[in-house]
């Protein structure tokens, strides 16, 4: 406990040094102000602390180092932890509401992105970071966030609406909720604002429905035909997001490590999977075909390699983009849609529906978030081995008219099993 009682001068602090032999902080009171302590370390390091009483508890807080913050500083911050530990705020609560005093929207972003980041894919955080420096930053970026109210939203939301992207709107308003909520929890705001995402449909942003596209046999099979001619790489990547039903980033960033070619096994890990559990994927043959015209002995790194040495495929809006240009009678279709027209042929197959999550990835609800990466394992390589085979046999696919005389593509036997 400090018992030096005498008040502070800037000189007796200037020249305060360690003590002989000194282990450990020394604490010194100030007898010029109640609750303002001075420690000192072995090193002659010296930072002010406060002792307040909350609910009858003694609580100790470290608020800032000396010479940084003088004296008379000291002393008026103190006085501000003391009267607000007598509404029943910690120094922290305290801290936090200065800091909110001129806090910017962007300064407020970049701190909730550096909070979340450990948390977040690379993906996430990196879609996140460009959503706000285009559409939020330049409207509201510069304004205090504890000023911030329901018409900056919706100046904001209608700003993105008005330029032709009234689904990203809806992506901009759920940034702008999310980060004002972290601000509120942090003591930054003392509310967030009341704002429905059904009053921002009213100044542009879309309704949005769930997408219901699926690829039809033939748009499976002209995929894979017109996949050919943009490149091995878009090829390969393209085709493997068909058969195997994974997401396109989880595809693209595919290394060697993960894949097991003897046991015919991809394992994603659960650090750069969406559900934090690691994925076994069976290889079909089809896949495995794919994958033995990339692979050498000891091959490590990137399956799908960029154009620089080293790195991953970065192709994939570029590939979808001109798959659709090269199908121009093709209702418009996206990368995810690839991946429920697997889920679709699964069932079609007679998949149970549990497998067919599973193999997609999807954590079936109540399921324990850690479980035997093994679990029907057997079950999912036959799912896969079928869908496989299916693709295979609809690039084999006989022509035939149809009743209405128009030519129909049916699959040939070699679809059973």
């Amino acid at each position: 406990m400090p018992r030096n009682a005498k008040a502070f001068t800037d000189y007796a602090i200037k020249t305060l040094k360690p003590s002989q032999g000194q282990k450990g902080w020394r604490e010194l009171a100030d007898g010029g102000c109640r609750g303002l302590i001075l420690r000192l370390s072995p090193r002659g390091e010296k930072v002010w602390a406060v002792r307040t009483t909350i609910g009858g508890k003694r609580k100790h807080h470290t608020f800032a180092g000396y010479p940084e913050t003088s004296l008379a500083d000291a002393r008026t911050r103190a006085s501000e932890y003391l009267s607000a530990a007598r509404e029943g705020l910690n120094g922290g609560d305290v801290d936090a509401r200065s800091w909110a005093v001129n806090l910017t929207v962007k300064d407020a972003h970049g701190e909730y992105l550096t909070a979340l980041k450990d948390s977040l894919r690379v993906s996430t955080y990196k879609l996140k970071d460009g959503m706000f420096a285009a559409h939020i930053e330049p409207i509201i970026g510069s304004r205090m966030v504890r000023t911030v109210r329901k018409s900056d939203v919706t100046e904001v939301v209608q700003s993105v609406a008005a330029k032709g992207y009234a689904t990203q709107a809806n992506r901009v308003f759920a940034e702008i909720k999310a980060l004002l909520t972290w601000c509120e929890i942090k003591g930054y705001i003392d509310a967030v604002p009341t704002i429905r995402k059904k009053d921002m449909q009213g100044v542009g942003a879309a309704k949005e429905r769930p997408r219901s596209r699926t690829l039809s046999d033939a748009e499976v099979k002209e995929v894979w035909e017109k996949s050919a001619g943009l490149g091995r790489r878009s090829r390969d990547f393209l085709r493997l997001l068909l058969l195997t039903g994974q997401r396109r980033d989880e595809v693209r960033l595919m290394t060697w490590q993960e894949i097991d070619m003897a046991q015919g096994l991809w394992v994603i890990p659960a650090s750069r999977y969406k559900t934090g559990i690691d994925q076994a994927v069976p290889l079909s043959e089809p896949v495995l075909k794919i994958l033995r015209k990339r692979w050498t002995e000891g091959a490590t790194g990137p399956v799908l390699s960029g154009r620089i040495d080293g790195s991953p495929f970065n192709g994939a809006t570029s590939a979808m983009r001109r798959l659709r240009a090269a199908m121009p009678e093709r209702a418009p279709f996206t990368l995810h849609d690839l991946r429920r027209t697997v889920r679709t042929g699964l069932s079609r197959l007679g998949v149970t529906g549990e497998v067919a999550e599973l193999v997609l990835g999807h954590v079936p609800q109540g399921i324990q978030r850690v479980y035997n990466l093994h679990d029907h394992l057997e079950e999912k390589r036959d799912a896969l081995k079928r869908w496989g085979k299916y693709v295979n046999a609809l690039r084999r696919v006989e022509k035939s008219e149809g009743p209405d005389g128009n030519k129909q593509t049916k699959p040939s036997p070699a679809t059973s099993g």
